[in-house]
């Protein structure tokens, strides 16, 4: 009977360490998100980037709208701004793409952005720095002329479209806008997000 204590004493920390391992049973881990999404019929999604260089204090900004079938609509982005953060990058890609949206005449859209803190501003979840207080300001009042708008966090790797655009506006400088068709450099990442094989 002692020997089976023993036994029962050494197996159960080995089966706890185990358990304890796992951050959550499997069931219920929640796999994070690799691919872009499709926005439901009737919605458009915009995904937009800001990009900013602390050693020039210039950067910019990208965007890109689509359809529910991952259609291109709009793009554009702008370079040559000046910013004093990465967050005021991030808060006039949101600014500049709730713009475009009015512009095209969409009114059900989803907002997406790879800055989680400037997805919480916008959403009042989070307390609002006074750099970025007038393009929140734009924000809220464009908001207003939408009948719905969703403001959602996405990783990188979902937002690579909008972050290419802003890349190149950045780079090259200067103004930019397409409609329905993209530029060939966005045309293989614009396909791999809808899983088309095609490539140029």
């Amino acid at each position: 009977m002692v020997g089976q204590v023993e036994e029962y004493r050494v197996v159960v920390p080995i089966q706890a360490l185990l358990v304890n391992e796992l951050s959550r049973p499997p069931d219920l881990c929640k796999a994070a998100q690799t691919l872009w999404q499709k926005p439901k019929h009737g919605m458009v999604k915009a995904n937009c980037d800001g990009v900013w260089f602390e050693q020039t204090m210039r950067g910019g900004f990208g965007w890109v709208i689509r359809d529910f079938t991952g259609w291109m609509m709009q793009a554009g982005g702008q370079g040559d701004m000046f910013y004093g953060s990465t967050l005021m990058a991030e808060m006039d890609a949101i600014r500049a793409v709730l713009f475009a949206c009015q512009q095209g005449g969409f009114s059900r859209v989803v907002v997406e952005s790879d800055s989680q803190v400037a997805i919480k501003m916008v959403k009042g979840e989070r307390a609002v720095t006074v750099e970025v207080d007038s393009i929140l300001f734009d924000i809220q009042t464009a908001i207003r002329e939408f009948q719905e708008v969703i403001f959602i966090f996405a990783p990188r790797i979902c937002n690579k479209a909008a972050h290419e655009v802003a890349t190149f506006a950045c780079r090259v400088g200067g103004s930019y806008y397409w409609e329905f068709i993209p530029p060939d450099w966005l045309f293989n990442t614009l396909a791999g997000d809808v899983n088309v094989r095609v490539r140029l």
